[in-house]
């Protein structure tokens, strides 16, 4: 293929704040031979499709003269580029501020690149320059990505759109270094009222977290918040880098929405090692071009919200009686879903590509998050039980680590238990959890009144008005 000598995508951004807000992107592709160019059709951290194109208003080419002619498309998601094609622009519509979209406004622009990135689908190997090209001197810029001669750099496409970008005049910014890398905080928005303690709780999870794990997967790691004075609670995970939105910005200053922003905090970096790096085979690496079913959502996800919440108390962040209030709210959830007892945890995660993660028909199906850290819970406890306390899920996840993620091996559900029945200590050790509660419909109540026993908690439920409450206390 005859290309030109630099195997990188130059792109600019550029805001369009009259009207619907919209950014305008120009790309100029190392290539002059005909293609069809690509939107990704879903995001990592979101299992479902997201179906991008239906943001772009105008597909347009340059051809050699310099005219700006409409390119058409060859798929829902993909456009026919001609030979010698100079460059390709874009509009894509930005007017949404949660944690995993893009947005726009006077005093911010926040990217996530894999909503709006063109790239050729046969060439991912191909890096990106990219240029903010209306961005002020004077505003900050938060990204994993680095920086060289003003522009910022991306090795490759899966690099590139799992690199969020949040530029602002008025970012709150802080740092902190745990077993030697850098950690930055950044908030558009108001800051919880106090600044000290929530840059100190950070640390704190930061630094049980990869004190469990022995090592930290990136060279350094960006915590992005984006705060807005509407309705939100969201958290999404990325490769060095996390978004975090919640709203309103008034929430986030009381004691429950601190609170809130430090689980979602907890639980976006357990997953720089989990799902970033063990991550189902499903998604290695990942496929931007169409659905891409895994039946280990409730490992992705179940095992980081137990995990997420379980680190806040290792930490100290939250005592027992804390720990306990997170629990109950989790077990609420899981008791008021009678899809847990119709299907099983694990087509419930394969499930999420159909029909996203709306709660769907009703009665139909569990969730990901909470069949799945209920599932890990009592993971947890079988594995200490059988070893005395001498091992827990913690150690398998890092042998996990060290074994799948560290290597960037994908990994099966069979990889997944097999871990976990060695940790154990026997080949079956964990089966019947897997056949009851992974695979199955069965009901768990029992079972997680047994194992928080174990543990000297005593767990109850009460019903009203067809509204179950559970109660989780110290015995």
């Amino acid at each position: 293929m005859k290309r030109i000598e630099s195997q990188t995508i130059a792109l600019s951004i550029r805001r369009l704040l009259e009207g619907a807000p919209r950014t305008e992107l120009t790309a100029v592709f190392p290539t002059r031979e005909a293609f069809d160019v690509a939107l990704p059709t879903w995001r990592p951290g979101r299992y479902e499709l997201g179906q991008f194109a239906q943001y772009v208003y105008a597909m347009k080419g340059k051809d050699a003269d310099g005219t700006w002619k409409s390119l058409q498309k060859t798929s829902l998601h993909t456009w026919h580029v001609p030979a010698e094609t100079e460059a390709i622009r874009w509009v894509f519509h930005a007017d949404t501020f949660n944690a995993g979209s893009t947005g726009i406004a006077d005093d911010v622009l926040y990217i996530n690149p894999v909503n709006c990135f063109l790239y050729h689908p046969d060439h991912q190997d191909w890096g990106y320059v990219i240029a903010l090209e209306d961005v002020p001197s004077d505003w900050s810029v938060a990204t994993g990505l680095q920086s060289e001669d003003g522009n910022l750099i991306a090795r490759d496409v899966q690099h590139a759109m799992d690199s969020p970008i949040l530029a602002g005049p008025n970012l709150w910014h802080r740092t902190y270094t745990s077993n030697g890398i850098p950690f930055h905080i950044w908030v558009h928005g108001e800051t919880t009222p106090d600044e000290q303690r929530f840059v100190q709780e950070h640390q704190d999870f930061t630094d049980a977290q990869i004190a469990h794990f022995g090592t930290f997967p990136a060279p350094h790691y960006h915590f992005l918040y984006v705060l807005p004075e509407r309705e939100v609670r969201h958290g999404v995970e990325h490769e060095d880098t996390t978004v975090i939105a919640q709203g309103p910005s008034a929430k986030c200053r009381t004691e429950e929405g601190h609170m809130e922003l430090i689980g979602i905090a907890s639980h976006e970096l357990y997953h720089a090692w989990n799902v970033k790096r063990i991550r189902p085979a499903e998604w290695t690496p990942y496929d931007f071009s169409k659905a891409c079913p895994s039946r280990m959502g409730y490992v992705a996800e179940g095992v980081t919200t137990y995990m997420g919440d379980l680190f806040l108390f290792e930490s100290g962040v939250v005592d027992l009686d804390g720990w306990c209030r997170l629990t109950e709210r989790l077990l609420d959830r899981h008791v008021n879903n009678p899809g847990r007892l119709n299907m099983s945890v694990a087509d419930s995660s394969y499930d999420t590509w159909m029909d996203g993660y709306v709660a769907g028909v009703p009665g139909r199906k569990g969730s990901i998050y909470v069949e799945g850290a209920v599932l890990a819970f009592l993971c947890d406890v079988r594995i200490m039980q059988l070893t005395g306390g001498k091992a827990s899920l913690q150690t398998a996840m890092r042998l996990l680590w060290e074994q799948f993620g560290e290597p960037r091996i994908g990994l099966t559900e069979a990889d997944y238990w097999s871990v976990l029945n060695e940790v154990a200590g026997a080949p079956d050790a964990l089966d019947d959890l897997r056949l009851d509660f992974a695979d199955g419909t069965a009901d768990s109540w029992e079972a997680l009144v047994a194992a928080m026993k174990w543990q000297g908690l005593k767990l109850t439920k009460s019903e009203q008005n067809n509204v179950w409450q559970t109660a989780l206390v110290t015995v």
